[in-house]
């Protein structure tokens, strides 16, 4: 097989990678020239609250425990999205192998949620 037919066959692919540059170099760049322009004071970089004075800047240093709550949410969705397709052919596989690789998974889930109990992730003091 020589390079024009190897090219030949990706056509499409090349066409399409080359269409979706095109289009994300469009939206970055289209922007850039629409976009108003005006003087920057010092309204500007104050931190805006649905019209409301704020009453202190915007910093401010959140628990641990959130940051701990978003990681644990993380991993239980990822593995609801990695079981959602066992759970849409689990009756066309007959097998006890399939059984066991479903529950040794969910086990694992379930040592993540009893090690984040046990460490005090879902206590809120």
């Amino acid at each position: 097989m020589d390079a024009a037919s190897t090219i030949h066959q990706y056509r499409f692919v090349l066409a399409f990678l080359g269409l979706g540059l095109i289009f994300g170099m469009i939206s970055v760049a289209v922007p850039h020239f629409i976009a108003p322009r005006g003087r920057r004071g010092a309204d500007t970089f104050k931190t805006y609250e649905s019209g409301i004075v704020p009453e202190r800047g915007a910093w401010r240093q959140f628990s641990l425990a959130y940051y701990l709550y978003a990681l644990l949410y993380l991993a239980v969705a990822v593995d609801v999205i990695y079981l959602l397709p066992v759970a849409v052919v689990f009756r066309t596989l007959h097998t006890w192998q399939s059984l066991v690789e479903v529950v040794v998974f969910v086990a694992i889930l379930a040592v993540a949620v009893v090690y984040s109990w046990r460490t005090g992730v879902f206590r809120w003091d």
